[in-house]
């Protein structure tokens, strides 16, 4: 059986449109890890916690745990804490360029397999009132950087360098090409 440990809908329609068969089992962890790795370090660290706390109850299973994070000029942007660190995140990244990464784990008892994928986004120049306008939709609460490139995060999104499903949560094709050794 394939488990995934998030409660992302994001990675469960990527799934679900890649056709797995899969179950949700989120891992309910506290994300704490230590500040002093590298950014993709952490996304890493994350994604593994996530998928061994989840395989522990299912040694036989294949968990796919995953961690994505936002880096702008070093700083690692999660999700806003409240609309003013929405606000904060997003005139940070206006009208400028950010890495997106995403790491996956896979789990089979005592097997992991991890990944990392990297994106570089640019984003619009966008006004105070667009930002508040935009985090006046909701979208931006639950999503690193405080933005939603599918949604209508996309609108302040100039373009991008790299796999657009990295932004989005999951490396797809990743993904995909590291189950079929696993």
């Amino acid at each position: 059986m394939l488990i995934l440990a998030s409660s992302s809908p994001r990675r469960e329609k990527l799934l679900k449109d890649a056709g797995l068969d899969f179950v949700i089992e989120p891992s309910h962890l506290e994300e704490v890890v230590d500040t002093k790795l590298k950014p993709q370090e952490m996304a890493i660290e994350l994604a593994k916690m996530k998928a061994i706390h989840v395989a522990a109850s299912h040694p036989n299973d294949v968990v796919i745990g995953a961690d994505t994070i936002v880096v702008f000029e070093d700083e690692v942007l999660g999700k806003p804490k409240d609309n003013d660190d929405a606000y904060r995140m997003l005139k940070l990244l206006s009208g400028d360029r950010h890495v997106v990464y995403t790491a996956v784990a896979l789990v089979r008892g005592e097997k992991i397999k991890t990944l990392i994928s990297a994106t570089e986004v640019s984003m619009k120049s966008i006004s105070d009132l667009e930002i508040w306008d935009y985090i006046k939709t909701g979208e931006p609460m639950d999503k690193a950087g405080a933005y939603a490139i599918q949604g209508d995060g996309g609108k302040i999104v100039d373009h991008y360098k790299g796999d657009f499903f990295t932004i989005v949560g999951l490396p797809l094709k990743d993904l995909l090409e590291a189950l079929k050794d696993f």
